[in-house]
């Protein structure tokens, strides 16, 4: 009902958000059991490979189809309009392109061509599949969510809201131990050290590039009007605020510049999903309290439940 009461303008940031989602969730799925399992090198890590993997395709692709589903007669002609989207098809090249890379390497070392193979590539191709794939997750897609649950600041689109909540802490998550694994694999490996001067020009113009696309995709989404409390100028703020924070977390200083406090501080109560509730009358809660009880009660101080 919220979608047939839209604005067009509404309309066109909810479907291309969702759209979008689903395109990169899509390619992240694939990408670290795919890209990054062949290089593990111990079976916990090469497990959360696979973790990582399964949250991205069995529930976040899920529930983004099960979203569409549920607003559009005929999904599969939206589904189908990913690719007729330049913005959204070039994001995925630029992460695509580092993730070929390793993949290429990979490929190559399995079926036993090592004739031309050298091992410092293959340590970059890591590192820069490392980079991208931080970039998807701590800027790309918390784009997308700050999107998603403007929404939910207007009344509209609550289900859908409560469903990005629940991928947001997936992808916090996530966020985190990609940020764990670039920052630790310099200090446990001496290879890896090694190249990180070499590669830092690379690895910085990566991130530029893909601050620049979210930027543009901030006018893309906003080209009809924007919806209350966010529009594509405030949206360039959080990505400018999100990559000096996201960027300082694995040792990279941001030369652009940026907002000391996030423009959209709303954000941050569907980030601390603890700190909110809501009425199960109201709506799908996705952290309910009621009834808490503590083990740090006086028992004297109760009164009789008779007399």
């Amino acid at each position: 009902q919220d979608f047939k009461d839209a604005s067009d303008a509404v309309k066109h940031i909810f479907t291309s958000n969702v759209l979008r989602q689903t395109a990169l969730d899509s390619l992240q799925g694939r990408g670290p059991s795919q890209i990054f399992t062949p290089v593990c090198s111990i079976p916990e890590l090469e497990a959360l490979m696979y973790n990582w993997s399964f949250f991205e395709t069995n529930i976040h692709s899920r529930s983004y189809s099960h979203i569409i589903r549920n607003i559009y007669n005929v999904p599969k002609d939206v589904f189908n309009t990913i690719h007729d989207t330049k913005e959204i098809v070039d994001m995925a090249s630029s992460v695509g392109e580092y993730y070929d890379r390793l993949h290429t390497i990979n490929s190559k070392l399995a079926v036993g061509l090592v004739q031309d193979y050298v091992e410092r590539e293959h340590i970059k191709a890591i590192w820069l599949a490392l980079h991208a794939s931080y970039a998807l997750e701590a800027l790309r897609f918390m784009v997308s969510f700050a999107t998603s649950l403007a929404m939910v600041e207007n009344k509209i689109y609550i289900g859908n809201g409560n469903i990005i909540s629940l991928i947001l802490q997936d992808e916090l998550l996530h966020t985190e131990w990609t940020a764990w694994l670039i920052n630790n694999v310099v200090k446990d490996d001496p290879r890896f050290a090694s190249i990180v001067d070499e590669c830092a020009a690379e690895v910085y113009a990566l991130y530029e590039a893909v601050i620049a696309e979210e930027k543009a995709w901030a006018d893309y989404l906003f080209i009809k009007g924007p919806v209350i409390g966010l529009n594509a100028e405030i949206l360039k703020e959080f990505v400018d605020f999100t990559a000096f924070n996201r960027l300082k977390d694995i040792g990279i200083r941001y030369q652009g510049s940026h907002p000391k406090t996030t423009p959209i501080p709303w954000f941050n109560k569907h980030v601390n999903i603890g700190k909110k509730q809501s009425a199960l009358q109201e709506t799908e809660s996705t952290n309910y309290v009621i009834g808490v009880m503590s083990d740090t009660v006086d028992k004297e101080a109760l009164p009789a439940l008779w007399v």
